[in-house]
């Protein structure tokens, strides 16, 4: 169902017909002695006076417009007055028409009831008319016609204003279901981190817990940093980076005891650019699990991941070494990152191959 417009947008349309038509009109009426400059600072309070009762009357006229046209929308579908056809130019016409004569009967009656308060009667009537009788009609028959006119455009003005009000809003429809549908795939990511990351842990501490108890306490420690950040930090669209990098060395010492001396993380930031800067929560564990599984390690060739600071980017960078038997990638998590970088600011995130590296660059916020 089409909506009304507001009043702003009504006043703004009356706006626009005044400034579209009132200098022409008052060309035409105003007669030739009159045009001189020293002559319209004489009469410019009632040049005033008729603008402001235009103004107001344009404004009246486009709530009526405006009303007109939601019940013809209601009758006949929302297309009516926008498909060419000629039953809705013929109502137009008729509906203008009529709006015009209406405006010109009441522009008449209230112009004739002000200046009779500002002026006294008598000295009006004393006063030679400015126009004969030839011209006066021909002055209203031209008066009928630009009012036809100015109705035609405030009701085709009033259709282009709900019309652009209808694609705004669709696209602000459209925008929020992106948005949801991102937020929606960003909830489901993290929710899949819990359970395998769990079941993959869990299995590690079982097979140690009798051989080294020690080891086994701090790996229980630094578990419980991981799901306590995952828990704390999942609802946040930002976290500080030293939070992150906590998080992400608590992350990379359950990694180095699964794989033992095959892995490693260098993270190469300054306390002040732990402190400065702001990232997506969780993203930097998504690209070292990336790394993880869609690469080779080895105790001979190890996997080094090296995360460090670029021009207000943080750039994650590891040698590309494709698996013999590479993992099966829906490329959900690089995606993951890049929908939610989206939402967060204008740069986007790069990601791709540079000689013998994969590598990832992430905005840093403030």
């Amino acid at each position: 169902m089409a909506a009304l417009l507001t009043y702003r947008q009504k006043w703004q349309l009356a706006i626009r017909l005044l400034l579209l038509y009132s200098p022409l009109l008052l060309y035409i009426n105003l007669p030739e002695p009159v045009r001189n400059p020293a002559k319209l600072v004489e009469i410019f309070p009632i040049i005033g006076v008729v603008i402001l009762i235009a103004l107001v009357l344009y404004f009246i006229w486009i709530v009526v417009t405006d009303w007109i046209q939601n019940q013809l929308f209601r009758w006949f579908g929302e297309d009516f007055l926008l498909d060419f056809n000629w039953g809705a130019m013929i109502l137009t016409m008729l509906i203008s028409l009529g709006l015009a004569l209406s405006y010109a009967q009441v522009y008449q009656w209230l112009t004739s009831a002000v200046f009779s308060l500002i002026f006294q009667i008598d000295t009006v009537q004393q006063r030679a008319p400015l126009f004969g009788p030839e011209v006066a009609a021909y002055l209203q028959r031209v008066n009928t016609v630009f009012n036809m006119v100015v109705m035609l455009s405030a009701f085709y003005l009033t259709i282009l204003s709900r019309s652009f009000q209808q694609l705004k809003d669709v696209q602000l429809r459209a925008e929020r279901s992106e948005k949801e549908a991102a937020l929606s795939q960003v909830e489901a990511l993290k929710n899949q981190l819990s359970p395998h990351f769990l079941f993959n842990s869990l299995s590690i501490l079982t097979s140690m817990v009798h051989e080294d108890a020690d080891l086994s306490e701090q790996y229980i420690k630094q578990l419980s940093r991981v799901y306590r950040y995952i828990l704390e930090q999942r609802d946040q669209q930002l976290v500080t980076l030293k939070t992150e990098i906590e998080f992400i060395e608590s992350y990379t010492f359950l990694l180095q005891i699964r794989f033992e001396n095959k892995f490693d993380v260098r993270i190469e930031l300054s306390p002040a650019q732990q402190n400065q800067y702001r990232i997506a929560p969780l993203s930097l564990q998504l690209l070292v699990e990336n790394a993880v599984k869609h690469n080779r390690m080895s105790v001979q060739e190890p996997l080094h991941i090296r995360i460090y600071g670029q021009d207000e980017e943080l750039v994650i960078e590891n040698p590309w070494l494709p698996r013999d038997q590479p993992e099966v990638s829906t490329g959900l998590g690089l995606q993951n990152i890049v929908n939610r970088y989206v939402l967060l600011t204008r740069r986007p995130v790069w990601y791709g191959h540079l000689n013998e590296f994969f590598i990832v660059k992430i905005p840093l916020l403030t």
